[in-house]
């Protein structure tokens, strides 16, 4: 059983969600079972709503939230089964039998009737004929690759070790200012472009039109494929890396923004991907448009434009989107 939540441990360090309530209680489960086991306590950790409560949000406590409402009924459920697929694969990777889920007792709260949870295993069979066995066929999961696995260019590898960057490090501080600079020398050398032809005192010839075509397209690809992903991070979460991003050998990555437990940004290049239910192949992530509104979509590599599926970075799941389907 300690494998098995150890095993669960690597899964939330390495797609972590620090900012979901869901994620924050199963790390109180989580880290309670790993030290019983540790010291050979296999009865199970047991937590009521109230204490769950005071621990992750003291603050919210402290208001009279009511727990009941503060953490509903399978939020915690709901939050695992979204995560089960990955949590399997790295389970089968381990030579491991069992899954961990999420067990709660039958109390709905009150007094002496407080509904508490705790964390158990049950064989992968099992498993996979529950909630994921019952998973509609328009729905996908998606997984994302451990740190490392993506390689991004040669010239960014030395702030990103292993395809991670600590965004308030001194690594993250020399990426931004050479990412400001970087638009800061682009912008000059448009302006200074601009001020050579509108200095001139004779009409434009051919080549020098040509050459200012030139440089307006260069710098629109620079643009476009260099300095913009950053500025759309912050917002976005979660961008498409461009291929001038990334290593030779990688054909498709993504660029992700998140927090640690100690609310420090990072940022790291992974990919996100799943199994398309209808025709078995790889779903991989790009961009919405011109034929959906959202920034990123998921999109089948046989069938692109007709098997398309949203993509929900928290829950790391999607459903499908695409044209409607003809039955």
């Amino acid at each position: 059983m300690l494998d098995v939540m150890r095993c669960l441990d690597e899964e939330l360090r390495q797609s972590p969600a620090y900012d979901l309530k869901a994620y924050k209680v199963i790390r109180v489960l989580l880290e309670a079972s790993i030290i019983a086991l540790e010291k050979g306590n296999e009865d199970p950790q047991t937590f009521d709503r109230a204490t769950l409560l005071a621990i992750c949000d003291p603050k919210a406590k402290t208001t009279g939230r009511d727990p009941a409402r503060w953490l509903s009924s399978s939020m915690l459920e709901t939050f695992m089964d979204a995560r089960m697929n990955s949590i399997r694969r790295r389970a089968e990777q381990l030579g491991l039998k069992h899954l961990p889920v999420i067990e709660s007792s039958d109390g709905k709260g009150g007094a002496g009737n407080q509904k508490v949870y705790w964390l158990a295993t049950r064989p992968i069979g099992d498993s996979e004929s529950g909630a994921l066995g019952e998973q509609s066929p328009g729905q996908i999961i998606y997984t994302r690759t451990e740190n490392g696995d993506v390689r991004p260019a040669l010239f960014l590898r030395p702030f990103f070790r292993k395809g991670v960057l600590e965004n308030r490090s001194w690594s993250g501080v020399m990426m931004l200012s050479a990412v400001l600079i970087g638009v800061g020398l682009l912008l000059l050398w448009v302006l200074a472009s601009i001020w050579t032809v509108s200095a001139l005192d004779q009409a434009l010839t051919l080549r020098q039109l040509i050459s200012s075509a030139f440089v307006a397209f260069m710098a629109w690809f620079i643009w476009r494929y260099v300095h913009q992903p950053w500025f759309q991070l912050i917002e976005s979460r979660v961008v498409k890396a461009p291929a001038t991003l990334l290593s030779l050998k990688e054909d498709s990555a993504e660029l992700e923004m998140y927090r640690d437990d100690a609310k420090r940004p990072w940022t790291r290049f992974v990919r996100f991907s799943s199994d398309c239910p209808f025709c078995g192949g790889r779903v991989l992530l790009a961009e919405g448009k011109p034929d959906h509104q959202v920034p990123i979509v998921g999109r089948c590599g046989e069938s692109p434009h007709a098997h398309v599926f949203s993509f929900d970075r928290a829950r790391l799941s999607g459903v499908y989107i695409g044209p409607r389907l003809q039955l």
